[in-house]
């Protein structure tokens, strides 16, 4: 088996030279100082290709693609302007070399080059005026209209599309879009046929449906394959960094385009219906609601909704707000109709479905936060105490962990006091909440980490209230992600400033204990004194106290792991035994495999106490500011089988700056990495004090994916035995690197800077 490996990792570094050997003009152009010039052909296209004129600020889609393409190729442009129509006359006849934009088409591809990849997808949309009454989402309404269409590809689209449905109308074709637009905006023509989300958002039209789509690409003039090459090369490589590079253009342009604004009939007839929206929020939820003093809204649930109207471009919505301090409660209303909307609501389409609610898309997604007392959680089931009045705790918990135990409290707080108490494990608070509450002293014994699982935060209407919900998603859409992720972060700023009122409700028996010593001075220096002398007294009292509160610890903790040695211990003893009375090789043999296997149980338990023994007094720590910048971004998949050890591996790793997933044995590192996309995890560390090694034979597997990045990973091994057992997988590439246990920062610094060789510490 290893031999395969190492003859197909033979075969994979061949193949990797002959592709570099294949490109040599685009790594050439990465690495000179004298730029290949190029000659595009721009043509005016509103939010696709904007500024085309001598001396115009160019922006779009297009002309951002253009600007990332050319870092890869090295290509200077010469900007040609023109006319759609003219432009493309131009590609064919050689007067320029490269034209975004175009859909392929089988009569196109004899006379053009097209590269590898799209750069993007359009839809094709029927756009008619907003008032004109006659025209409607029934097909049949476009007979014997006008109907304007770019003298372009998306012709042949429309036309089959009104031949398929007997449609007999006047279609007339325009040169470039400036011209269409303003055919419509005088309208000249009953309807529009267009990219619908090429076009600047006007509020006079409306998006009737789409009558077809098709991808788009950067086109090369035929007699230019060099130009070729250096685009699918390029391509391909900004695939390689950034694969969802073309998902953040269209967000970035597309949200201001006439598809995501143009209202649909649904909208349009919700909003003649309802000139006010009644908003339902939980009450004590900041940052994302709450109700002040005065009884008014406060939180994200007071700025969001009218941000979004603002946004689409409606001015005329009213909004009131109804505050509830219960989340069934708040689900209740909406069902009655007191409520249009609710906010915020989760649990997933199950749970919200259960509750007679349909969600809007994602306002906002945040990691949630485990709570607990122990310094780290145990393994086994889980048990929660859930605020009874949020139901999203409850639904978080139910999706993550259906096998844990729930207990139910009244609030947030008696769910953190239970912990503390030890009534329950462990709670769960959402990740902008967690710094306001621990960081107050009732808290101060609990600690947290981060789940892996994101919660995602909606909206809720009633199932089949189908206009607004559409109104909210293209609201959220419109607004952003970033505006929705800023607005987050800044209310939870808001709850977590710490005035002057914070200060004295922590530390008020300084100001209790200053007072009382000015006044005693100014009455009696001798009752001073004698004051003084108690409080000193009082402080050694209080620092013996804490001194045999931490011996108590100390003792505590040695107690338990002596618990924990005890079996291993015992079994070995009586292993032992066995074997010095047997005299039956084959059974000593036996006796002897299972005292090795408790050896290595016991050499585990010992590691983890002496990386805790090391975490705890501070010995492992990183100080090289360097070292986590190199490394910070990386992805580790950790194979650890116990929630202790994977805590504490974790802790370490994620000292380096890497980001972190586990998986419990090698054949769930093996399908993991065999699910995820290329490139997603940079590195595998195992543990092969686990699983009796056996995780090693999926280490195995790894090297014989089909996918070269996925078999060539950087494989780690975490041991606490001796390296000469690992010589055979490291000599046969299957091991890359070994950190012995307990851990050394200097010896892991070392094996990781050899893998990531950018990362120069």
């Amino acid at each position: 088996m290893f031999k395969k490996v190492k003859n197909f990792t033979a075969i994979c570094l061949i193949g990797i030279f002959l592709l570099l050997c294949l490109y040599p003009v685009s790594v050439k152009a990465s690495s000179t100082n004298d730029p290949k010039p190029v000659r595009v052909g721009y043509y005016q296209n509103e939010v696709f290709e904007d500024g085309a004129s001598d001396g115009a600020v160019k922006k779009g889609y297009a002309y951002e693609y253009y600007r990332k393409i050319s870092e890869y190729t090295g290509w200077d442009y010469e900007y040609v302007y023109g006319d759609f129509v003219t432009i493309y006359k131009m590609l064919l006849n050689g007067e320029v070399d490269l034209v975004a934009g175009l859909a392929y088409t089988p009569e196109r591809e004899g006379i053009i080059l097209y590269p590898d990849r799209a750069m993007g997808s359009e839809r094709y949309g029927i756009v008619k005026h907003e008032m004109d009454a006659s025209i409607t989402g029934d097909v049949n309404t476009l007979q014997g209209k006008t109907i304007g269409v770019l003298d372009s590809a998306i012709v042949e689209v429309l036309n089959g599309f009104l031949e398929e449905r007997e449609i007999i109308c006047n279609v007339v074709t325009y040169n470039d879009y400036e011209n269409l637009l303003s055919a419509f905006d005088k309208k000249d023509i009953d309807v529009m046929a267009a990219e619908i989300d090429g076009i600047y958002d006007r509020h006079h039209a409306q998006v009737l449906y789409s009558f077809g789509q098709s991808d788009y690409y950067l086109c090369v003039n035929k007699e230019r394959t060099d130009l070729l090459d250096d685009l699918n090369a390029g391509q391909d490589q900004l695939f390689s960094d950034n694969p969802d590079y073309l998902s953040f253009l269209r967000n970035k342009y597309y949200t201001t385009s006439l598809s995501s604004r143009a209202l649909t009939s649904a909208e349009h007839e919700w909003l003649t219906n309802n000139g006010q929206i009644n908003i339902g929020y939980l009450n004590n939820y900041l940052p994302f609601s709450a109700t002040d003093k005065d009884g008014s809204a406060i939180g994200m649930v007071s700025e969001v909704f009218p941000q979004m109207f603002k946004d689409l471009g409606i001015s005329t919505m009213s909004f009131s707000y109804e505050g509830f301090d219960n989340y069934d409660d708040m689900v209740a209303a909406v069902d009655a109709g007191k409520i249009d909307v609710a906010f915020p609501v989760g649990g997933g389409l199950f749970y919200s479905e259960e509750d007679g609610l349909i969600l809007s898309d994602p306002l906002t997604s945040t990691l949630t936060d485990l709570v607990y007392k122990e310094n780290h959680p145990g393994g086994g089931a889980m048990d929660f105490a859930v605020n009874e009045n949020n139901k999203i705790q409850y639904y978080y918990i139910k999706n993550n962990y259906p096998d844990s135990s729930i207990k139910l409290y009244r609030s947030i707080e008696d769910c953190l006091n239970a912990v503390i108490r030890g009534e329950v494990s462990y709670t769960t608070l959402s990740g902008l909440r967690t710094n306001s509450f621990l960081r107050q002293d009732d808290y101060e014994d609990l600690s947290f980490m981060q789940l892996p699982y994101e919660d995602d935060t909606c909206f809720g209407v009633k199932i089949g209230d189908s206009g607004l919900l559409k109104l909210l998603n293209r609201g959220i859409s419109v607004m952003g992600d970033d505006y929705a992720q800023n607005m987050a972060f800044r209310y939870s700023e808001q709850m977590n400033v710490y005035t002057f009122k914070d200060f004295y409700d922590q530390y008020s028996w300084v100001f209790i204990l200053t007072t009382f010593i000015i006044a005693v001075l100014i009455v009696l220096a001798l009752i001073r004194d004698v004051k003084f002398n108690k409080k000193r007294l009082r402080e050694k009292e209080k620092a013996q106290l804490e001194i045999e509160k931490a011996n108590q610890d100390k003792f505590v903790f040695v107690n338990k792991m002596a618990n924990y040695m005890r079996d291993p211990v015992r079994s070995m003893d009586n292993l032992v035994d066995l074997a010095g009375k047997s005299e039956d090789a084959s059974a000593i043999k036996g006796y002897l495999g299972e005292i090795s296997s408790y050896s290595r149980e016991l050499s585990s338990i010992i590691n983890n106490i002496l990386n805790m023994s090391r975490f705890e007094s501070g010995q492992i720590h990183i100080e090289d500011k360097n070292i986590s910048r190199h490394f910070r971004g990386k992805r580790m998949l950790i194979v650890e089988d116990t929630l202790q050890n994977q805590m504490i591996t974790g802790r370490i790793l994620k000292q380096f700056g890497f980001e972190i997933q586990v998986a419990t044995s090698g054949k769930e590192a093996y399908d993991k990495l065999n699910a995820a996309p290329e490139g997603y995890f940079d590195a595998v560390i195992i543990d092969t004090d686990i699983n009796e090694g056996r995780d090693l034979e999926d280490a195995v597997k790894i090297r014989t994916l089909n996918n070269d990045g996925k078999a060539l990973i950087p494989i780690v091994v975490l041991s606490s035995g001796e390296t000469e057992d690992l010589e055979e997988y490291l000599e046969e590439k299957i091991v890359t690197g070994v950190i012995r246990k307990p851990y050394d920062i200097d010896s892991m610094t070392e094996v990781f800077t050899s893998i990531f060789k950018n990362a120069e510490v």
